[in-house]
């Protein structure tokens, strides 16, 4: 009796500081008005991806991001040698500086919001939304 309380201990704690811990963005969402996908890793990565745009070639972006679950804002960064390097690899499907204007155009600090599986993100200086849903 006193070995199964102990466990029901463990087990209920393990899960109560993974629901504080936890990264809520983290996994797989596609954009709903575009082809963009967006993976949100564990560890401060995300990949942003084009399947099927620029001249047939998946085209994919990694990205930086930081995350604030106080205020529920996610901030989106790139650098120049990550657009290169996917440039690269797109086998010259596509050049660093046309990629380079659609992976610009994510980075930016959001309000986020998650319902149903569905992820709103607002632009917090502009305000435009952008909605994804969870693969």
């Amino acid at each position: 009796m006193a070995v199964s309380t102990v466990l029901i201990i463990i087990i209920a704690a393990f899960f109560v500081v993974k629901l504080f811990t936890a990264n809520p963005l983290e996994g797989k969402w596609s954009h709903q008005d575009s082809s963009l996908v967006l993976t949100v890793k564990s560890g401060g990565t995300a990949v942003a991806a084009w399947p099927g745009e620029f001249e047939g070639a998946g085209v994919a972006v990694n990205m930086e991001y930081s995350i604030d679950k106080e205020t529920k804002t996610f901030t989106l960064r790139v650098t120049d040698e990550a657009i290169q390097k996917a440039a690269d690899a797109s086998d010259g499907a596509v050049t660093a500086e046309g990629l380079s204007s659609a992976v610009n155009t994510l980075e930016a600090t959001y309000d986020y919001n998650i319902e149903n599986k569905e992820l709103t993100l607002t632009d917090r200086e502009y305000g435009n939304p952008m909605v994804f849903d969870k693969e």
